[in-house]
């Protein structure tokens, strides 16, 4: 009797683990997908899937270095980045991520994704973007982005 309760704690605690694993794992694909949905959005210039992406009230902020090198930290509008996306210009903006890696934590996800920025075929800059996103109803959604900017 023992050996079998001790045999069905542990395939509970196995199963239940499995399970949680499981759940992270989707989620952090979730999260991959939403990512995605804002590059592939940027490089078709699509206005649309990129706000789709945005919780009402979003952030977005840039920290660099002024001329004499003293930290710099900007903050940009969602709705002018979103505009600015959707208004044809001559290159595609092609936003390259090196690497990725996700924390997730029930509703609140943390995504920093090295990347590099190309204006068609030519170099712009490279730097890291910190994601925080929010799990709402309809999914997740990114509240802020904070990236860094080197050429």
């Amino acid at each position: 009797m023992r050996k079998s309760l001790c045999l069905l704690v542990f395939l509970t605690l196995v199963t239940f683990r499995a399970e949680a694993q499981n759940a992270a794992s989707n989620a952090e694909n979730e999260v991959k997908a939403v990512i995605q949905q804002l590059f592939d959005g940027m490089r078709r210039g699509d206005s649309a899937a990129v706000r789709a992406v945005f919780y009402p009230g979003s952030r977005l902020q840039t920290t660099t270095a002024d001329k004499t090198g003293k930290p710099v930290l900007s903050t940009g509008s969602i709705d002018a980045f979103v505009k600015a996306v959707g208004t044809p210009h001559p290159d595609v903006w092609d936003e390259r991520l090196t690497g990725i890696e996700i924390r997730v934590d029930d509703n609140l996800a943390t995504a920093w994704t090295p990347y590099e920025f190309y204006a068609g075929s030519k170099f712009s800059h490279r730097g890291v973007n910190a994601f925080q996103l929010f799990r709402s109803e309809a999914g997740w959604k990114i509240i802020a982005i904070t990236d860094t900017r080197r050429k």
